[in-house]
Formats: C-alpha cells, structure tokens, sequence
C-alpha cells in the first residue's frame, strides 16, 4: 500500500483554511496529512490586481510537498477552484511522471467551486455583472459580502463565529482569466451543494457538464447542503475526500 496524498485546502474568496477546521481532524484520524493555504487576497493591505499572488501562495505549499515525492489531493472551495486549477500546472502527478519524477497532484476535489476552461475569469463566468450580495470599499478594489449567512452559511450551526472570520477580498482576482484548467487532465470530483446561494446549483452543473464535454474526467456526488459543507456535515465531506483520494468509504 502506497502511502496516503496530503490534502491540501484552498479556501475560498474572503475565506482562510480554518474554515476547514472541522474536516481537517476527520482526515488526520484516517491517516492524512494535510495543509492549509493563505490567501494574498484575502484581508491584503493595499488589494491585490490580479490572482497570481494567490497562485504563488498555492504553489509555495505544493512544492516542497512534491519535493518529497508526495502525491496530493486539492481540496478547492469557490474561487479557490480559479486559482487552485492554474496552481496546478508544472505540479501535476502526470505531468511530473513523463519527466521521471515522483509526486504531484493527483486529484482535485471541487467543493462547489468554480471549473473554469480557459481564456475565463470568474467575472466572465458572471457574465460581467457584480453579484447583488458584493458590498464594495470607496476605491472599488476590495469586496465584503453583505449576506454571509445566507449566502455561505445558511445550514451551519452558530454561523456568527464563521461570519467574524471574514476579510475584505481583492475585487482584481476575480477579473484574471484562467490560462492551465488542471481539471482537463488532472481527474477530480465535484461535489455538488444542493443549498449552495453563493453558486447556485444550476450553475454548479453547468461547470460540470461543460469540463465533461471537454472531456475532464471528473466524478459528481451531491450532498444536500449549503456552500460551506465543511462546517455543516464536516463527516460527510471527510469521507467524499477520502473517496477522491482512493479509498472505498
């Protein structure tokens, strides 16, 4: 047997890997390593203009991990999905086997978050329009959302104490079109979130049947919940993960 991936979370906008401090335990009792990342854009002191901070931040936790020869699941939520699927290119296991070295990314695991192909950025995905929810600064260059309970919490228990844990996010990140969808030759599954208000379900499934037809090997499981199932049925998501990593559970 083969030595378990390290998983390694990438949040979403406003959000830090804490927010994954409820599944992280679940996955270290069967075994797992894992890693969080922080966001460049996430609380910047002067907003960031585009997402490739975001990425280098991403990819300063996946090198040393490939270093040694270890495999990775990505565990990408919301935007995270943007800036986790461009992080991937030069890191994919495949990619890494065909010039003879070990480890790598071996699956992406999409909780609710945006699959994009490229020459899209998350405003295009948007089709151009700032979502009703996004309450902007003076300078229009930094985002805070209005309905955090509604939006990303609205089947989480106590969601006030998730609601503190916010910070503004760079608006700039969400006008970088992705150049590397890893999810084209990386396989990954999707986890769909019925409850989701931040992307809704119908546009969860069109990411989905949009990679599919692209011809991304990427499985669907569904859970009936909102866009932060890693605080509402944190048992659930662990074990979607561990599927994603392998295991039979």
């Amino acid at each position: 047997m083969s030595s378990k991936p390290v998983i390694v979370f990438v949040p979403g906008a406003w959000h830090s890997p804490d927010g994954f401090h409820l599944v992280v335990p679940e996955l270290q009792a069967a075994g797992y390593e894992t890693r969080g990342v922080t966001l460049a854009s996430v609380g910047a002191s002067t907003p960031l203009k585009d997402f490739q901070p975001d990425v280098k931040a991403i990819q300063d936790v996946l090198k040393p991990l490939v270093d040694e020869g270890k495999d990775i699941v990505l565990v990408v939520h919301s935007y995270g999905g943007v800036i986790g699927n461009e992080a991937v290119q030069g890191f994919a296991k495949s990619e890494r086997e065909k010039e003879g070295k070990k480890g790598g990314v071996s699956h992406i695991y999409f909780c609710c978050a945006f699959a994009l192909p490229e020459g899209v950025s998350l405003m295009d995905a948007l089709n151009g329009k700032d979502l009703p929810w996004w309450q902007f600064n003076d300078a229009r260059d930094s985002v805070t959302p209005a309905t955090p309970i509604e939006t990303f919490y609205n089947d989480v228990k106590e969601p006030e104490k998730y609601v503190k844990m916010l910070q503004p996010h760079s608006y700039g990140t969400f006008h970088s079109k992705a150049t590397h969808p890893a999810w084209k030759h990386v396989p990954s599954t999707y986890l769909v979130c019925e409850k989701d208000e931040a992307i809704p379900l119908h546009a969860q499934k069109g990411m989905i049947e949009g990679a599919q037809k692209a011809g991304a090997d990427m499985k669907v499981e569904t859970v009936d919940a909102s866009h932060s199932p890693f605080l509402s049925i944190p048992e659930e998501v662990a074990q979607s993960i561990r599927r994603a990593a392998g295991e039979s559970v």
